[in-house]
C-alpha cells in the first residue's frame, strides 16, 4: 500500500528561509503545500522554485498565479498534471486569493493535492471553496486538500468540505496560529478517497522557538496511506 507524507504550511512569504529550511527537511516529506509562498511580481517566478531547491523538493506549481499557494514534492513523484488559478478579489488591495493543484504519482498509485488559502471575509470564503472543490473533482486517487482555511473546525467552511466528502485528518486539537502561542486551529490537512488511512497528523516536533521564528503560522504534517 503507497503512502504518502505531507506537510501544509503558511510560510508568511519566506523571508525566514534557514529556518524554514530546518523544519522542512525535519519532516521529510513527500509532498509539500505552501501558503503565502513570495508574491512579489516577476521576482516570485525565481523565488518559489528556489525556496523547494533548499528544501531538497521539485517546484510543481503554484506561486503568485495560484494566489501565493504552491506545491512541492521529491524528484521521485511522478507528476501528471497541475492547475493554477487566480479568484477574483472584490477590490484591488484585498490579499489575493487562488488554488493549485496536481496529479501526482507515488508507487505507481495516482492521488491528487489541492491547496489554498481562504479569504479573511466569512462571505467569500464559501465561492472559494466552491472552485477549490471543483478543481479537487478532476483528480484521480485519493484528493488530498492542505492549506490555510481562515477559520477554526466547526466553522461553516469546514462543514462545506465535510459535505464534499473530505476527512479531517487530525485526532485532537493541533493548534496552528499563531505560531508563538497558538490559539486557533486553522491551517488544515484534509483526505477524501476510499481505503485512506492516516496513520498520523502533527506538529513537526522541532523547538518552539524556530517555529516562532520560521513564520507565524505552525506547520502540520500527515502520512496517509491507501489501497
Amino acid at each position: 500500500m503507497p503512502s504518502v507524507r505531507i506537510l501544509t504550511y503558511n510560510i508568511q512569504g519566506g523571508r525566514q528561509r534557514a529556518a524554514l529550511r530546518t523544519v522542512v527537511e525535519s519532516v521529510d516529506p513527500d509532498v509539500v503545500v505552501v501558503n503565502e509562498s513570495p508574491q512579489l511580481p516577476l521576482w516570485w517566478r525565481w523565488a518559489c522554485p528556489s525556496l523547494a531547491r533548499d528544501w531538497q523538493l521539485d517546484h510543481v506549481a503554484g506561486g503568485r498565479n495560484a494566489g501565493r499557494n504552491m506545491i512541492c514534492a521529491g524528484e521521485y513523484v511522478g507528476l501528471r498534471h497541475t492547475h493554477v488559478e487566480r479568484i477574483k478579489q472584490p477590490r484591488w488591495f484585498d490579499p489575493i486569493r487562488g488554488v493549485v493543484s496536481a496529479r501526482l504519482q507515488l508507487g505507481g498509485r495516482p492521488f491528487g493535492v489541492v491547496g489554498c488559502h481562504l479569504s479573511l471575509s466569512p462571505k467569500r470564503r464559501p465561492h472559494e471553496l466552491e472552485i477549490v472543490l471543483y478543481r479537487a473533482d478532476q483528480l484521480d486517487g485519493p484528493v488530498i486538500l492542505a492549506g490555510d482555511l481562515s477559520e477554526e473546525p466547526g466553522g461553516p467552511g469546514w462543514h462545506q468540505l465535510a459535505e464534499a466528502g473530505f476527512i479531517d485528518t487530525a485526532s485532537g486539537d493541533a493548534l496552528t496560529y499563531p505560531s508563538t502561542v497558538p490559539a486557533k486551529r486553522i491551517d488544515a490537512l484534509l483526505v477524501r478517497g476510499s481505503d485512506v488511512e492516516v496513520l498520523d497528523h502533527r506538529i513537526p516536533p522541532v523547538p518552539q522557538e524556530l517555529l516562532a521564528t520560521a513564520s507565524d503560522h505552525l506547520p502540520v504534517t500527515a502520512t496517509i496511506r491507501w489501497a
